[in-house]
C-alpha cells in the first residue's frame, strides 16, 4: 500500500480508537480550510524523559527524518534547558508527561475536512457522545498571581528584561469520553493548528501512563515549505465584540493599541534574530506587521516573519535556535526564561513548547520533489490529561512595563473562555412577515426585508457564516410565489391574515425557509399582559444580540408565558435593567417621548425597533429602564416586525 494516498476506511477499528495516533487538524470552515494530517501505525516512538536523554532522542528525530519517515508528535517546554546551561542549572523537573514524544512513521494520510469529520464520526460510532471538563480553582490564586506581576515589573523596571510571559495551570477533571470532548472543542474553537493526539500506553510497565493532547492552537510556531520557512507570532488580544459595529471597534482599537505593538514588534524582533541563526544571511524579512485574526472569543495580533534554509536543515537544527517560540518567553529571551523558572510554581510541560510534524522530501510521478514539509505550532490553549481523566489547561499573558496587573488576570480569564464555548452548531433565523394581498399590489410584501437582511449580513459576518444576499433573496422570492392567497377578513376588529416565515442560514450557507398561515385574528378589547421574568440575563452573552436558533431559554418562557394567558415575559440583566421580552423589543411610553432599551443592556436589535429609531428619532428613544420606569409609564408596548405593535399590561408574575 503507498502510505501517501488517503486511508482506506475498512478498517477493523477506526484509527481514532487505535492509538498511538497524531492528528494534526485544521478544523476552519471548508471553504478556508487546508488538509488535515493522520499519523498513525508507528515504526517506533522516540521519548526523553530526562534532560540527559534529549540530545539523543533528537539524534533519532534527525535518523527518522533522513530515513524518509514522518516525526509528529511534541517537544515540551523545558526542553529548552538542554540547550543553554543557564536554563540547565534552574532545571527543576518536568510535568509527568515525556519531555519529547515524538512517533516515527511511514504512515501519514492528508485528510480534508469532510475526511477529518468521517474519522471522527467513525469512532464515535457507538461510543458515548458528550463530556464536560470541570475546572478546579488555578494552583495559582490572584493574589499570588498579582504578587508575580509585581515582581515581574520590578525586573522589567531594573532593566533585566522587556517583556516577560506569566502563565500558570488550572486543573481539569474530564466526565465522558475524550473524542467527544475534541469534537466539542474543534467544533467551538476552528484553529488552523489544532492537534489531538493520543499515545497509548507510554510504558509497558505501567499501562496506565497514557496521555491525550487537544491542543486548539491558532498559534503557528514554524513552518517550512520547501526551503521557506514561516513563523507567526501572536502577541496582543481584545475579546470579541457583542454586535457587529463593537467588534468592528475592538478590532480598530486593537491594531493600533500602542501596548499590543510594542509587545508584537519586541517579538517579531526575537523571531528574526533567532531565525538569523540558521537562515541563509540576508534571508529574514517581517511581513503582514501587526495583522489582527479573528477567534470566536477573542481577536489576536499577529505579525508573519520568512527566511530561506539551508537544504542541509535538520528538525534538530530548528529545535536547536529557535525553541521554545519567543512569543511565549519574553525578551531577552534567555534572561526571561531564567525569570519564568523563578516565579512560576509548576513546569510548563507541552504548553508552549511545540506540536507538529516533520515530513521528508517526496518524489513525485514525475520525479520531482516539493521538498520538505514541517508544520509546529504553539500548543496554547491546550489541554492535556492522563489515563484517569485527570488533567489541566494553563494560560498566561505577556507582562511589559505598563502592564495592570488586574487587566492581565482578566485577560488570562478570557483565553480560558474557550472551553466553554458550544460550538457552530446553530442556525442564524430571520423570522418575516408577508402579506399576499402586498405582493399582488405592488407594496412591500416582506415587511422591512431590507433590515431583516442587513440584520442577517452582519450577524453571518460576526459568526463567520458565508452569506450571499442574491441567493436569500431569490429563496425568499420562490417560497413566497409558491404560497396561496390568504382570504383576509374585512372586519374592521380583525387582524388580516399574513404568512409567518421562518428563515434559516446555516454555518456551510445553506439556506431553509418555513412558513406558517396566520388566519385573521380578533382584536382584544383590553390590553394583554406581560410580566417580569425571574431568571436574569447576562449582557455579555454575545447571543443575545443575535438572532440564532441558541434561545432555549426564551423558548421555553415564552411558552411558559402563552400557555398561563401571557402575551409575553419581560427579562432583566445581571444588573436589573430591563432588556426584551422572549420575541418582542419592549417600548415604554413617557408623555410623547417612547422610549426602547438600548442594545448594550443585552437585546436583540429588531427590525422594527430599527425601523421606528430611523424614521422617528423625535418620538423613539434609546435609554436604560428599570422595572420602576415600567410601573410609572403612561403605557407599554410590545413589538415586532411580524405582530406589530401591541399594548400590554405589566401584571404579577404567575407562580
Amino acid at each position: 500500500m503507498d502510505p501517501w494516498i488517503n486511508l482506506e476506511f475498512a478498517m477493523p477499528m477506526p484509527l481514532l480508537r487505535r492509538p498511538p495516533f497524531v492528528l494534526l487538524d485544521d478544523s476552519r470552515k471548508s471553504s478556508v480550510a487546508g488538509q488535515s494530517r493522520l499519523f498513525h501505525d508507528p515504526e517506533y516512538i522516540i521519548t526523553a524523559n530526562t534532560l540527559d536523554e534529549v540530545p539523543d532522542a533528537l539524534k533519532r528525530i534527525d535518523a527518522a527524518y533522513s530515513d524518509g519517515l514522518h516525526v509528529a508528535g511534541w517537544i515540551s517546554y523545558e526542553v529548552a534547558a538542554s540547550f543553554e546551561e543557564k536554563l540547565a542549572r534552574l532545571y527543576c523537573g518536568k510535568a509527568p508527561e515525556p519531555l519529547i514524544w515524538m512517533m516515527a512513521t511511514r504512515h501519514m494520510a492528508r485528510l480534508s475536512p469532510h475526511d477529518t469529520l468521517e474519522h471522527l464520526d467513525a469512532a464515535s460510532i457507538g461510543t458515548q457522545r458528550r463530556a464536560t471538563l470541570k475546572a478546579g480553582p488555578p494552583d495559582t490564586d490572584k493574589n499570588s498571581y498579582l504578587s508575580a506581576i509585581g515582581k515581574l515589573k520590578d525586573y522589567i523596571l531594573s532593566g533585566d528584561i522587556y517583556q516577560v510571559n506569566y502563565t500558570y495551570p488550572v486543573p481539569l477533571t474530564l466526565s465522558g469520553d475524550v473524542l467527544a470532548l475534541y469534537g466539542q472543542l474543534r467544533t467551538a474553537q476552528p484553529v488552523p493548528y489544532g492537534a489531538f493526539i493520543d499515545t497509548g500506553p507510554v510504558d509497558a510497565d505501567n499501562p496506565a501512563e497514557q496521555y491525550q493532547i487537544l491542543s486548539l492552537s491558532p498559534e503557528l510556531f514554524l513552518s517550512r515549505r520547501g526551503n521557506q520557512l514561516t513563523c507567526k507570532p501572536m502577541k496582543g488580544t481584545a475579546p470579541r465584540g457583542n454586535t457587529p459595529t463593537s467588534d468592528a471597534d475592538t478590532v480598530a482599537s486593537l491594531r493600533t493599541d500602542e501596548k499590543s505593538k510594542a509587545e508584537n514588534l519586541m517579538i517579531v524582533d526575537l523571531i528574526r534574530n533567532d531565525l538569523s541563526k540558521m537562515a541563509r544571511p540576508g534571508s529574514v524579512t517581517t511581513t503582514d506587521l501587526f495583522s489582527v485574526e479573528t477567534y470566536p472569543t477573542l481577536h489576536q495580533m499577529t505579525s508573519t516573519v520568512t527566511a530561506d534554509a539551508e537544504e542541509s536543515l535538520l528538525p534538530s537544527d530548528v529545535i536547536k535556535a529557535m525553541f521554545p517560540c519567543g512569543s511565549v518567553t519574553g525578551a531577552p529571551k534567555i534572561r526571561a526564561m531564567e525569570i519564568i523558572s523563578e516565579l512560576e510554581d509548576t513546569p510548563r510541560g507541552i504548553y508552549c513548547g511545540a506540536i507538529g510534524h516533520f515530513s521528508p522530501p517526496k518524489l513525485t510521478a514525475g520525479g520531482e520533489s516539493p521538498g520538505p514539509d514541517w508544520t509546529l505550532n504553539v500548543p496554547i490553549r491546550t489541554v492535556v490529561l492522563d489515563h484517569f481523566g485527570q488533567g489541566r489547561i494553563s494560560i498566561g499573558s505577556g507582562i511589559v512595563a505598563d502592564s495592570d496587573a488586574e487587566s492581565e488576570y482578566a485577560e488570562c480569564n478570557l483565553k480560558a473562555r474557550f472551553l466553554e464555548e458550544k460550538g457552530r452548531n446553530f442556525h442564524l433565523i430571520e423570522t418575516l412577515k408577508y402579506n399576499p394581498a402586498a405582493h399582488h399590489s405592488g407594496d412591500e410584501a416582506l415587511t422591512f426585508l431590507d433590515l431583516h437582511m442587513d440584520r442577517l449580513q452582519a450577524s453571518a459576518a460576526y459568526f463567520g457564516f458565508p452569506y450571499d444576499a442574491a441567493s436569500i433573496r431569490a429563496a425568499l422570492d420562490a417560497h413566497t410565489s409558491a404560497l396561496p392567497h390568504l382570504n383576509n377578513s374585512t372586519d374592521n376588529n380583525s387582524t388580516g391574515g399574513y404568512y409567518r416565515l421562518r428563515l434559516l442560514l446555516a454555518d456551510t450557507g445553506a439556506v431553509s425557509i418555513t412558513s406558517v398561515a396566520v388566519n385573521s385574528m380578533r382584536k382584544s378589547a383590553h390590553p394583554a399582559k406581560v410580566y417580569i421574568n425571574k431568571t436574569r440575563t447576562d449582557s455579555r452573552d454575545r447571543f443575545l444580540y443575535h438572532k440564532t436558533t441558541r434561545r432555549d431559554l426564551y423558548d421555553r418562557e415564552y411558552k411558559k408565558a402563552s400557555a398561563q394567558g401571557f402575551a409575553d415575559t419581560i427579562f432583566l440583566n445581571e444588573n436589573g435593567a430591563v432588556t426584551e421580552g422572549a420575541i418582542h423589543n419592549l417600548f415604554a411610553r413617557f408623555g410623547d417621548q417612547i422610549v426602547t432599551p438600548p442594545v448594550s443592556a443585552g437585546l436583540l436589535p429588531g427590525t422594527l425597533r430599527a425601523n421606528l429609531l430611523r424614521t422617528a428619532p423625535n418620538i423613539y428613544t434609546e435609554r436604560h429602564l428599570t422595572v420602576g420606569d415600567l410601573e410609572k409609564a403612561d403605557a407599554l408596548y410590545l413589538g415586532n416586525s411580524v405582530r406589530g405593535m401591541t399594548e400590554v399590561i405589566l401584571d404579577t408574575a404567575p407562580d
